[in-house]
């Protein structure tokens, strides 16, 4: 069980080296009274949680439509996300809704024999910007060969990127697969319009906003060092990290060689993601501090927990070294707590 925890090390080195929303809660009026005592502030009314709008007049369905007369209809239903197959380990949980964070949107259906992902997001001049100086990005794409097809399409303010994978593919189909695509960021780019970008406290915060090394190490035993500069320079990682300000936090032990090292746990977020919160599975659980939370499993025997503190999602995940994960709660319980209490003090 230490390889997937090997797996997701070695990705990161490599890497640094290169919706119904609830009813809001009604004000409380006092009762009338000829007393002549001061009225009681009334308890402030939470915001309602809702979904992000997209800056564009394009959905899922709109995409699913093309997509289907494209490759055939899906093995899966069509979701409002980015694919979790054949993924970086980082990217499951907040980072599948970073698009829509973004004004944006995702979609992604089908199965490891065949799927296909396409995500469009406003605002593109800033966005290739970004990623090229990170070296990310090296201009429009648009590529079919056997088994699977590449594009990157730019009309005017909308970004479109697509990846789609089916064994019936091949360098034939590229100009079929791109008008096609091309319809979907014309449509977009001609109904674009400024949109609320949702404010949150933790966009751009450093990873030891939420825990520090040494709050992990008094929970492993050992000294803990936090990789926080990786997730890779395209436009996915582009839009997580300098769009949308979330962030990548991983903690490993802090000596040995890249076999050696041991993996203690991984943060990522979502500012003022909330709305994919209450999306989520899982099983209920009790976080001092934060607002909700939910445990669940990962494939390969992580233990994962996701909380909500105020409008922000914070996913924690723990791996297996050898003996099991362990549990993220004490983790989650610390990350709580600086956020709506603050650092406590060294002694």
């Amino acid at each position: 069980m230490r390889l997937r925890s090997l797996l997701v090390l070695g990705t990161a080195a490599l890497l640094l080296m290169s919706g119904c929303a609830p009813e809001p809660t009604p004000i409380p009026t006092a009762s009338p009274s000829e007393s002549t005592s001061p009225t009681p502030t009334p308890t402030p009314t939470p915001d309602p949680i809702v979904e992000p709008d997209a800056a564009f007049d394009v959905t899922c369905d709109d995409v699913a439509v093309e997509m289907a007369a494209l490759v055939g209809e899906p093995s899966t239903p069509v979701e409002p996300v980015m694919s979790a197959i054949s993924t970086p380990g980082w990217l499951p949980g907040p980072g599948q809704y970073m698009f829509q964070r973004a004004g944006g949107i995702a979609c992604s259906a089908g199965d490891d024999g065949r799927h296909w992902e396409v995500t469009i997001v406003p605002d593109a001049p800033t966005v290739i910007a970004g990623a090229e100086e990170r070296q990310g990005w090296s201009g429009e794409r648009a590529e079919c060969s056997e088994g699977g097809c590449q594009f990157e399409l730019v009309d005017s303010d909308v970004l479109l990127s697509a990846a789609v994978y089916d064994p019936a593919l091949g360098a034939d189909d590229t100009g079929l697969v791109e008008e096609s695509l091309r319809r979907l960021v014309a449509r977009a780019a001609a109904t674009v319009r400024e949109v609320e970008y949702v404010d949150s406290d933790v966009v751009g915060a450093s990873c030891e906003h939420f825990v520090t090394p040494e709050q992990v190490a008094e929970r492993a035993g050992e000294e803990v060092v936090v990789f926080s500069d990786f997730g890779g320079w395209g436009i996915p990682a582009e839009v997580y990290r300098y769009v949308n300000g979330s962030r990548i936090c991983y903690y490993t032990s802090a000596d040995g060689d890249l076999g050696s090292l041991r993996s203690y746990l991984m943060l990522t977020t979502l500012p003022a993601g909330a709305w994919a919160f209450e999306r989520l599975g899982g099983e209920p659980v009790e976080v001092e501090g934060a607002d909700a939370a939910k445990v669940s499993a990962g494939e390969h025997g992580e233990k994962i927990l996701d909380m909500r503190v105020g409008p922000d999602w914070i996913r924690l995940m723990t791996y297996d070294n050898g003996s099991g994960a362990s549990d993220p709660l004490p983790l989650a319980e610390t990350v709580a707590r600086n956020l709506t209490v603050g650092h406590t003090a060294p002694e």
